[in-house]
């Protein structure tokens, strides 16, 4: 009886757990599975994103980048003049005929106030050592037709003042015949002297060649 039992129990326990051990392996060659086929995609990922960011690379190097206005480089018609040579407005001297063929160009210098001054384009081209972003030769536009020489007025004013009976003031601007008529007749008798001085100070007398007055000292 005691035998029976023994043999009993030995059954029942090999049947309990053969199937618990083929669950066990099972899952185990399943998980094995999953780990060898997620390693798989691994590897075959990882070079591919390799491959397409050097290609996009490449093709960036090929393609020229479009301009980025939060990037570190301006347009290069956007720099100011200290950073440009810009060459000086061509003067037509009253030749209507020669600034309509050219396009752009000076009428006429000169002037007090921004609506008297006329405006025109020149053209500009970036030093070698400022980086920009675009064309480095280009038209800039609104530039006035206003031209500075040796005339300084505090000069031409004191002038006038100590010594305009002899017409050293008109011959500072560059006006000789009234110079001369001026110093033949002592200043206009200390008229002629007195007008100059108001007209110098209201900028009603002003150099010849039609410059404006030279701010730099």
């Amino acid at each position: 009886m005691q035998q029976k039992l023994v043999v009993y129990s030995v059954v029942i326990s090999f049947l309990i757990t053969n199937p618990v051990t083929h669950a066990i392996q099972a899952r185990s060659d399943k998980e094995q599975a999953q780990t060898v086929v997620s390693g798989t995609a691994v590897q075959s990922v990882v070079p591919v994103q390799a491959q397409s960011q050097s290609g996009s690379n490449s093709a960036a190097s090929t393609v020229p980048s479009a301009f980025n206005p939060l990037g570190p480089n301006v347009m290069c018609s956007f720099l100011p003049r200290d950073f440009l040579e810009c060459k000086e407005p061509i003067d037509h001297r009253n030749n209507e005929t020669a600034k309509q063929v050219k396009g752009y160009g000076c009428l006429r210098f000169g002037g007090s106030s921004y609506e008297d001054v006329e405006h025109t384009k020149v053209q500009c081209t970036v030093y070698t050592d400022i980086d920009c972003y675009g064309a480095r030769t280009f038209f800039r536009e609104g530039v006035p037709c206003v031209r500075y020489t040796d005339h300084y007025f505090v000069t031409t004013l004191i002038y006038s003042m100590l010594l305009g009976f002899l017409g050293m003031d008109r011959f500072c601007l560059g006006q000789t015949g009234t110079a001369v008529g001026k110093l033949l007749t002592m200043g206009g008798v200390g008229v002629w002297w007195i007008i100059d001085v108001i007209l110098l100070i209201t900028n009603n007398l002003l150099p010849e060649d039609g410059s404006n007055w030279n701010p730099y000292v």
